[in-house]
């Protein structure tokens, strides 16, 4: 379980920067100074985090049927936050056949019509992809914010 772990929290050591609106970045890399997160200049760096859930039966992030995935990072950002948690839905870790299968299936087996229409509009690049590489897109269009 421990080598799973590892790689979600690099993944959201590097979302930390990536939602930061007007504010400077702070120095990079992130790291711990006693109970401190500081930047590479030592200084203390605050987080504001908002939550991206995407751990319920479907799998994939809420929202995706509404927004397109780089508006929703630009609007995240945009109210002032400087990281998001995504959460992540063990089962994904887990089984290599559900992680695999697309999200137009993930929501047509749940009976969610509405949400594969709104996802072909908004999100059309994400509907056919396995449910794990939707979850990495996230981490793209979140990464593009920190530059």
């Amino acid at each position: 379980m421990a080598a799973s772990t590892s790689p979600l929290l690099l993944l959201a050591l590097l979302l930390l920067p990536a939602l930061t609106a007007a504010a400077s970045l702070p120095a990079l890399p992130l790291s711990t100074a006693s109970r401190w997160i500081v930047g590479a200049d030592g200084r203390r760096v605050k987080l504001a985090c908002a939550n991206w859930a995407s751990h319920l039966e479907p799998a994939a992030a809420e929202g995706l049927a509404r927004r397109g995935v780089s508006d929703i990072a630009a609007r995240v950002a945009a109210m002032g936050f400087n990281c998001v948690r995504l959460t992540w839905p063990t089962y994904l870790a887990t089984n290599a056949t559900l992680a695999s299968l697309p999200l137009r299936w993930s929501l047509e087996r749940l009976g969610m019509l509405e949400s594969v229409a709104g996802v072909r509009v908004n999100n059309p690049a994400l509907l056919d992809l396995p449910l794990v590489d939707v979850f990495r897109v996230r981490i793209f269009f979140f990464a593009q914010w920190s530059t």
